[in-house]
């Protein structure tokens, strides 16, 4: 039920914050950004698991694992999302003089797509939705979204279609060697993004299943 209640929350804060957006950026414009596609497909993701968690619930069944692995796979887009707004974008703004921090997490709905969302799907996924026997190969569904959204991006930006939208983006701005080293370091970024929620899961199984054990003793 808490889990339930998490995705509705997650749903309503996607919709108002992705039409905010569309508003202000148009629709063919707002989703060069990789935050809003990662923010799409976080609402999809809590959408379909909603309607397969109230359907498990009725039926009396664990949720299904096409369902789990898709709710991995965006909240491991959103932990991307979070951490370039931390690490990278909000510290260029404040180098540049300007507020990057409030601006980055209090402006508008970015309050919803850079904070609220990711954590929100991120400590769901953990808590309620992980496939805690994922494998390492398992994982790599993670970096699907990532690695297509790349495919999209770097040639639109060699081609001129795109300007950006983030700075490590803009391949005409920066040598060859940069752009290729920008590149290995998001694609490092979401590698771990994925292994840091695998593994985070999986220990929280491991702490839920010790304390069953300890609460109900066998034998």
């Amino acid at each position: 039920m808490v889990a339930i209640g998490l995705n509705v929350l997650v749903v309503v804060l996607e919709v108002w914050a992705i039409g905010t957006s569309i508003l202000l950026n148009g629709m063919p414009n707002n989703f060069v950004f990789y935050t809003q596609c990662s923010n799409l497909l976080g609402a999809v993701a809590c959408a379909l698991c909603l309607v397969g968690e109230v359907r498990a619930l009725r039926k009396g069944q664990e949720l299904g694992r096409a369902f789990r692995w898709t709710k991995y796979a965006a909240s491991c887009c959103l932990l991307m999302t979070l951490v370039v707004v931390v690490a990278v974008l909000a510290p260029m703004l404040e180098s540049a003089g300007e507020p990057g921090y409030y601006l980055m997490f209090f402006y508008s709905s970015r309050f919803v797509t850079h904070l609220a969302a990711p954590l929100l799907t991120i400590v769901s996924y953990i808590l309620f939705e992980a496939d805690r026997g994922m494998t390492l190969r398992q994982s790599l569904v993670g970096l699907v979204p990532t690695i297509a959204y790349s495919a999209v991006a770097y040639p639109c930006n060699v081609a001129r279609l795109w300007d950006g939208p983030y700075p490590f983006l803009q391949v005409w701005n920066m040598p060859l060697w940069m752009t290729i080293l920008w590149f290995v370091v998001l694609l490092v970024m979401a590698f771990t993004m994925c292994q840091a929620l695998r593994l985070a899961a999986s220990a929280c199984g491991c702490l839920r299943t010790r304390g069953t054990s300890e609460e109900y003793p066998r034998g």
